[in-house]
């Protein structure tokens, strides 16, 4: 039997395992997963230097002493032993280990460098590691529980968990296993030493039985790979993330409990949404909106359909919806006229369709108006309210059940979302729903936010595009530190970037001169490598409009620091648009967009995109600002050229990407006008380009993650 090479082929689909750590004793870590990989149908192998046997089968002291070949090792002996297990590991052959045991880079100084032996051996015996410092893997179709938990959620394909937590991400699992939601795999990260997450992005997206990928995260150090590696998944599969650090108090948890880096929010979030990722505010959110896309097809729109029989908690909903930017549309009156009928006397049929309490038909109503509502052709959604008589009747469960498989089996995708407002005595009811596919979401604030994803996934799945090629340039390598002016405006004039036209001077006479030449009014502004806010410096005089006014303001500008030159231009009118890029750790360039020129940081009003972008992309930034419409024209004003700024925002992207020194670049301001843009002032700063690895994390100490065991 050859080994299998592929390291999470190994993780996930062994055929022989090793525990090292194995035990019978009750009490004992090892005895818990003796017991959770009881069920395993392929052998498991037991290797302790305590005992000859164990659960009446043959130990083996060390790894290397086993017969025949391991694909997987699963380690739960104290840190310290670990490494030599590992370098075990890798002369036997063993693909892959998951290691349980806590103690490394979370745990200081010692820890670290445990961190490092683990990973030299891993590196030199081409071992995969999961962990260290998790809770373990679970293949629910195998099965295959190699985890702390008790038993594996129902299978049969469906929601793959990737978690960083492991507590968390045990409590996770057991929501799973309360709300009837049937997994497929869950993985516990732990400390991310090796095997990252855009590598099991990749692995889960051509899984067939992962259907919804949820990745619970504190750290993302290998964001630009799984933001390219989510793009190429999600028009297919939906990819949801509930990240933890987006507060201060939650970086600095972040920091002091996994050692894991927090990146900028902003980036981040721009990352995921450019990628059609779905972003959860919460463990329970993120399970929420994998529930409504793994048992339901998205949704076509934005239209939603309500079936209540409590006009409260129908307004309610509507309310709640309409905060998702969803609608709950007033019916067509023939679709009125057809449902009158049926309805008892004072319903109403406009929608939301109140039936009131009449609890004698709730179980023919409501199954009903599922059906006429998903096949009228004018909601995107079906969402029935359940509350204390209708949640408690199995008939209307049964019923609802039973009217979704009827609409799959014609070929109706609208999506059917219940409402459950109901005591815990109605329970099995739910139950009845959720089995048959039908998701359930505990009061109208839940569901409301699970059909809002759903529908803005619908919407962005289609948009996501595979990749974006930057425009080849070519160029000479840049000195580092701030460019001055000059050099940084070749460097934006090669880029393609238009610049309002100026000359640079060294003395007052030189300052009246070149005024003369670009024509009145023009604008003074100093040069200095050491002021680089010019504003707050003083170092900015507009609307000189004569040889004297010029010559004053650059003699006040020239005195500002010993070596100051001053830069006159043209005076530029238009809407004030700031453009620029940063290279983020995670995420590599990204492009960043807003209005307000020098005062964009008090406006706030920014989008962000990661680089390289299409046109496309440059505009969708634009319309994601509040302030739009003043670059589409109000008030009297004429529209700007929409495509002229478009064009600087693709440039700007493909200047980061070709220039991976450029750690920072400013354009502020780019005045747009009707008959184009220019940039006006502008600041670039070079530094060395970070070495980067998108794939293996490998040595690094930072990406650690928690334990619900640190074994003695």
């Amino acid at each position: 039997m050859p080994v299998l090479r592929d390291g999470l082929t190994a993780v996930f689909e062994p055929r022989r395992v090793a525990l090292v750590g194995a035990s019978d004793q009750p009490g004992k870590t090892g005895e818990v997963f003796w017991r959770n990989l009881s069920s395993f149908p392929g052998e498991i192998v037991p290797v302790t230097s305590s005992a000859g046997a164990v659960g009446g089968q043959k130990a083996y002291p060390t790894l290397t002493a086993v017969e025949g070949d391991i694909d997987l090792a699963v380690i739960v002996v104290p840190a310290a032993a670990v490494p030599a297990v590992i370098r075990d590991a890798g002369a036997k052959g063993v693909s892959a280990a998951i290691v349980i045991s806590g103690g490394f880079a979370e745990a200081g100084p010692e820890g670290i460098r445990l961190h490092y032996q683990l990973m030299t051996a891993a590196h030199a015996g081409g071992v995969r590691i999961v962990g260290p410092n998790c809770f373990g893997v679970q293949n629910c179709d195998l099965p295959l529980n190699a985890s702390l938990a008790a038993g594996t959620p129902r299978g049969g394909g469906g929601i793959s968990l990737v978690t960083q937590s492991g507590a968390y991400g045990m409590a996770i699992h057991s929501l799973g296993l309360d709300e009837q939601i049937r997994f497929a795999k869950v993985y516990a990260a732990g400390n991310k030493a090796d095997i990252g997450d855009a590598e099991l992005l990749r692995y889960l997206a051509d899984d067939p039985a992962s259907r919804t990928l949820c990745f619970f995260l504190e750290s993302l150090p290998d964001g630009r790979a799984f933001f390219e590696a989510a793009r190429r998944v999600t028009p297919r599969k939906p990819v949801i993330v509930a990240k933890t650090g987006r507060s201060v108090a939650g970086v600095r948890a972040a920091w002091s409990h996994t050692a894991g880096l927090a990146g900028s929010e902003r980036v981040w979030r721009a990352a995921f949404e450019q990628a059609g990722v779905i972003l959860a505010h919460s463990g329970l959110e993120m399970m929420d909106v994998a529930r409504a896309l793994d048992a339901q097809p998205p949704p076509a729109g934005r239209r939603v359909a309500v079936i209540t029989n409590s006009g409260g908690t129908g307004v309610e909903l509507a309310d709640l919806l309409a905060d998702e930017g969803l609608e709950v549309p007033e019916l067509s009156a023939m679709v009125q006229d057809e449902l009158r009928p049926l309805l008892p006397p004072f319903a109403s049929p406009s929608n939301p369709v109140d039936i009131t309490p009449v609890w004698s038909r709730f179980a023919e109503l409501y199954p009903l108006l599922v059906d006429r509502l998903a096949r009228s052709g004018e909601v995107d959604a079906v969402v029935p309210v359940l509350l204390h008589r209708s949640a408690s009747d199995e008939r209307v469960a049964a019923g609802v059940r039973n009217a979704v498989a009827r609409l799959r089996a014609d070929g109706v995708l609208v999506p059917v979302y219940v409402c459950w407002v109901a005591p815990r005595a109605s329970r099995p009811n739910a139950d009845l729903l959720q089995s048959g596919g039908v998701p359930c979401f505990e009061w109208p604030e839940r569901t409301a936010r699970a059909l809002g994803h759903a529908a803005r996934y619908g919407e962005a799945r289609a948009r996501v595009r595979w990749s974006v090629q930057a425009k080849a340039r070519a160029r000479t390598r840049l000195p580092p530190g701030w460019l001055d002016a000059v050099a940084g405006a070749q460097v934006l004039a090669d880029a393609g970037i238009p610049l309002v036209a100026g000359k640079t001077c060294t003395n007052a006479d030189e300052a009246r001169a070149a005024a003369e030449d670009l024509g009145y009014p023009v604008v003074a502004k100093v040069l200095h490598p050491a002021i680089v806010h010019k504003t707050e410096a003083g170092g900015i005089r507009t609307g000189l409009r004569d040889g004297q006014a010029v010559q004053m303001a650059a003699t006040e500008l020239l005195a500002l620091a010993p070596g100051a030159a001053v830069l006159v231009q043209r005076q530029a009118t238009g809407i004030e648009v700031v453009m620029g890029g940063l290279r983020d750790p995670q995420f590599g360039p990204v492009v960043v967009v807003g209005l307000g020129g020098i005062f964009v940081e008090v406006i706030d009003d920014v989008a962000l995109c990661l680089a390289p972008i299409d046109d496309e992309d440059a505009r969708h930034l634009l319309s994601d600002l509040r302030g739009y419409p003043l670059l589409t024209g109000t008030r009297g004003t004429r529209p700007v050229d929409l495509d002229a700024l478009a064009a600087v925002i693709r440039a700007v992207g493909d200047l980061l990407v070709a220039a991976p020194e450029i750690a920072e670049l400013d354009l502020n301001p780019v005045l747009a006008t009707d008959g184009g843009c220019v940039a006006v002032d502008w600041r670039i700063l070079v530094e060395n380009p970070p070495a980067q690895d998108e794939e293996r994390v490998g040595f690094s100490p930072r990406h650690a993650g928690e334990s619900a065991l640190r074994p003695s």
